[in-house]
């Protein structure tokens, strides 16, 4: 499989992410009433949470709205947030969340070509892993996956969270992540069988 991420531990600009004691301490400021504290987690947080509502809708058009709900979500859920999880890994589950209901809202799954404006992910990261045609056709293929093969590989492979941490932002076994991954990985091998030549 291809992995197209910028590294687990960078934002998209190159700018570590920040620790969980960092994030810890966020959310501790904004128990306090620190409303800048909030400023700072959305901007320590934004270009993740931007690339993952990406890659799960598989097209930029709506990525910057369900940023906003994103963080929306966050801000009226806060109080009950109890820390047992990471914020990024609450982000993570808002976010899948928000793409999901975005999903039914539309009535269907939309399977459309990723726009090449406004995009969210840095094409120098990208191509640091291959050509533009190339990343395209795997994109596409990507996108076009059933929405339930989409977000394991997504998660598993282009975020590299491991198979528990996908189980448990999912809420299905570690199991069917797995079986999951395998049928994608046979779809896209099926869909990009000449680039496994080259």
């Amino acid at each position: 499989m291809v992995d197209m991420v910028n590294g687990p531990a960078l934002a998209l600009d190159g700018d570590p992410l920040p620790t969980e004691r960092e994030d810890d301490g966020l959310v501790a400021r904004l128990a306090r009433g620190d409303q800048a504290a909030f400023d700072a987690l959305v901007a320590a947080h934004q270009d993740r949470v931007s690339r993952l509502a990406y890659r799960l809708l598989g097209w930029s058009g709506d990525v910057d709205d369900v940023v906003q709900e994103v963080f929306l979500a966050a801000w009226k859920a806060l109080p009950r947030f109890q820390g047992r999880s990471s914020v990024t890994t609450w982000l993570t589950r808002i976010t899948i969340n928000e793409c999901r209901s975005l999903r039914r809202r539309w009535g269907r799954v939309l399977h459309r070509e990723p726009a090449e404006t406004g995009r969210v992910c840095s094409p120098a990261a990208d191509s640091r892993m291959m050509n533009g045609e190339t990343l395209g056709r795997v994109r596409r293929a990507v996108a076009a996956l059933p929405v339930r093969h989409r977000e394991v590989v997504v998660l598993h492979y282009l975020e590299q969270m491991p198979i528990g941490t996908v189980s448990d932002l999912l809420g299905v076994s570690a199991n069917t992540v797995v079986v999951r991954l395998h049928r994608a990985r046979a779809k896209l091998k099926n869909k990009l069988s000449d680039l496994m030549q080259e």
